[in-house]
């Protein structure tokens, strides 16, 4: 990066802690020197982005509270800072992004893919064309809300993986995936298809962003999709297997064995 400024305020705005942690440390590891301003709700985000004014906000589209856009919608115009956006929506959202030439980083994304989105925020500042990046902004928030992508009150889970392969983007139905299994940093998608896909995520983010009606974790290391159970076997002492329909069996483990038996209708 050159001209880059002495001191940028940064703004990281997460609800989930491992995600703030992530962006943190890579900024740490970056030739910017920064202060950093960490926002764990969307109401949280709009008070610090009026008070604090940073010079850059990473901006999480998709808060327990908040869709980022309605963020966004709190803050006077003039106060918009340069916004890198951090998203693990679809097809529609990448579109919207590429077209109106703003970046983002679509989870999970690798340390290269940070500081290629960083030194475009900063270059941003550089250029100081800031009023031309809060219009680009604007408009963006448009095709959202054209869409009612951000307007309903009810939980928005996925219904599609997006995993980049290369310069490649694919896309996985969240209807076509039989169960995952955690792996390391990873988690192991198994979809009807038979074949097996790695995303970066932890089992406990993706379970929050996976339909509860749908699926359900019967343990550590392992999400079933109930579409795809054949049959539930009672191993006696209260133990219970899994059967699906591809003839894998997993364990329901004590922890997660009343929450997942009540939501089959077990009592």
């Amino acid at each position: 990066m050159n001209s880059i400024p002495k001191n940028v305020k940064i703004l990281v705005a997460d609800d989930e802690a491992l995600a703030r942690k992530r962006i943190v440390k890579f900024l740490t590891e970056s030739d910017v020197t920064s202060t950093v301003i960490e926002a764990t709700t969307g109401k949280e985000s709009v008070i610090a982005l009026n008070v604090e004014n940073p010079d850059l906000v990473f901006l999480d589209i998709k808060m327990t509270d908040m869709t980022g856009f309605e963020v966004l919608r709190e803050v006077p115009p003039e106060k918009i800072p340069v916004v890198i956006f951090v998203t693990a929506f679809d097809t529609f959202a990448i579109k919207a992004f590429e077209l109106r030439a703003i970046d983002f980083l679509l989870k999970p994304y690798k340390k290269e893919r940070f500081f290629k989105a960083l030194s475009r925020g900063i270059e941003q500042l550089e250029l100081t064309k800031r009023r031309s990046f809060q219009d680009k902004v604007s408009h963006l928030m448009d095709i959202f809300l054209a869409e009612k992508w951000e307007t309903d009150s009810s939980p928005k889970y996925l219904d599609q993986l997006v995993l980049k392969l290369n310069k490649r983007y694919y896309f996985i139905k969240t209807s076509q995936m039989k169960y995952i299994r955690s792996s390391a940093y990873y988690v192991e998608i198994f979809t009807v298809d038979k074949k097996k896909h790695l995303y970066r995520i932890s089992m406990t983010e993706l379970i929050l962003k996976l339909d509860p009606e749908k699926f359900s974790r019967i343990n550590r290391s392992t999400i079933i999709s109930k579409d795809h159970i054949r049959e539930l076997v009672s191993e006696g002492m209260g133990d219970f297997s899994v059967i699906m329909n591809d003839g894998s069996s997993f364990t329901v483990t004590k922890h997660y064995k009343s929450s997942f038996l009540e939501k089959m209708g077990i009592r």
